[in-house]
């Protein structure tokens, strides 16, 4: 007896077909993003361009780092805590959730989520801090004579340069990823416009005439990394102890859960339980107003009539019921959480630690790799620094903006570990001061052991 089974690869074409098929009308289409790319290149067999830019992403070094940075606490404390790389899962799982209850394109919320965060910094949100303060003169380094503005830092507009610039595994700069991509990356957080001045910034593809992505996929990754910030953050701090968990059902929204959840119960008999319980009813609360609020949201934007492509507004967003009260949450977690951590978990001493791995590259530069001395030379169009002084190393830099941004993209690219380890490496050649940063105990990182 004959089969009637064809065997055959599910090319690229028969994907985009599915696509044309099955997504929403007002979904961004695989087929039309190959040709937003920065640099030509032949399209894939059988792997569709939003596919191979997730790929891309996930294949990055960038992205491995992710692993070795924090979230909010120190995972020295704990083996359950967020680090940036299971946040990036979190948001990924939700926005692929929520991208396919809508009819939207997945692999392409997919590929924004898991790049979103690229760019972020060691020590969490604060190692941002301090790298702007650092990128727009406010903070200033023994002979420093002036402070200057070089574009200041975000890590939103960092993932973007490392997607586009940073990353080295091709014949071009970067993972020449494609313009919906791109443009998710750059605004799943909000552009604060004329704050940041990033150098070969390619604005090829991204649409800067509003402030949230024009493609549903990147404002279903915005509100998704808002959900998921709020809901581990809210259980690593439970599992912190930073709060009880009888306050936090004095939050509106938790009353909420319990009355639809019936889980009340769980407080009295496991001190696992309700916090597991909670914490996932919060996020299907939330995964379920944004999707119910954002198709109510299309008839409204379509009703004007407006074409379902391009959105000049938000659209994606909390239903007018529940925006209150996950406000209300996110100020209860900033003030109980997030602030304490900051306040008693050394955050300052990781400020501390970069700042002066910054300034010891400030004032010698040949402290620097020499792959990281090679690009800036290459980026001026001079020779390498290998070449001109033939030993890997040279004194000829002007300290400029390109100087301070080489600098500030490779202590961006740190992680938690290696930033410790870099400063132990640098104390013992007399060139970095860390006797009073405990880096072993105030840290929570012990650089020798790895």
């Amino acid at each position: 007896m004959k089969s009637n089974i064809e065997f055959k690869i599910v090319d690229r074409r028969r994907l985009e077909e599915i696509e044309h098929q099955t997504l929403a009308p007002y979904a961004a289409q695989s087929s039309e993003a190959h040709s937003t790319r920065l640099h030509e290149e032949s399209e894939h067999e059988y792997r569709t361009a939003f596919q191979r830019d997730r790929d891309r992403i996930i294949h990055s070094r960038a992205f491995r780092r992710l692993k070795h940075k924090r979230q909010v606490f120190r995972t020295s404390e704990s083996d359950h805590y967020r680090t940036r790389i299971t946040h990036t899962l979190e948001v990924s799982q939700i926005s692929r959730t929520m991208a396919r209850a809508l009819g939207l394109n997945e692999d392409l919320a997919e590929a924004i989520a898991l790049g979103h965060d690229i760019g972020h910094t060691p020590f969490g949100h604060l190692g941002e801090v301090i790298l702007n303060e650092i990128m727009t003169g406010e903070k200033m380094f023994a002979g420093q004579t002036s402070g200057h503005n070089f574009g200041g830092f975000k890590h939103n507009y960092q993932s973007l340069r490392v997607v586009d610039f940073l990353e080295r595994k091709y014949p071009f700069n970067g993972l020449n990823l494609t313009a919906p991509v791109r443009e998710g990356i750059l605004k799943h957080t909000r552009l604060l416009r004329g704050r940041f001045n990033y150098p070969d910034f390619q604005h090829d593809g991204l649409n800067f005439e509003h402030d949230m992505a024009s493609n549903l996929e990147g404002q279903v990754v915005a509100i998704c990394d808002e959900i998921a910030q709020r809901t581990h953050d809210l259980e690593d701090g439970i599992r912190a102890k930073l709060v009880e968990v009888s306050r936090v059902r004095q939050l509106r929204i938790a009353q909420l859960i319990e009355e639809k959840l019936k889980i009340s119960y769980a407080t009295e008999n496991d001190r696992m339980l309700y916090p597991g319980l909670l914490i996932r009813g919060l996020i299907n609360l939330l995964v379920d107003d944004v999707i119910q609020n954002t198709l109510a949201q299309l008839a409204y934007f379509q009703s004007r009539k407006k074409r379902l492509k391009d959105f000049d507004e938000e659209i994606v967003r909390f239903s007018a019921e529940i925006d209150p009260l996950q406000k209300e949450l996110n100020k209860f977690i900033y003030k109980e959480i997030i602030d304490y951590s900051t306040a008693h978990w050394s955050d300052e001493l990781g400020k501390m630690l970069l700042f002066r791995l910054f300034q010891a590259y400030f004032l010698d530069q040949t402290l620097l790799p020499d792959y990281v001395l090679a690009k800036y030379f290459e980026e001026r169009g001079e020779k390498s620094a290998a070449e001109k002084s033939g030993n890997g190393r040279s004194l000829a830099v002007q300290k400029d903006g390109p100087f301070f941004r080489m600098i500030c993209d490779h202590v961006a690219g740190m992680t938690d570990i290696f930033a410790v380890r870099e400063a132990e490496r640098l104390a013992q050649l007399n060139k970095f001061d860390a006797s009073d940063l405990h880096l072993e105990t105030a840290l929570g990182v012990t650089p020798s052991q790895f």
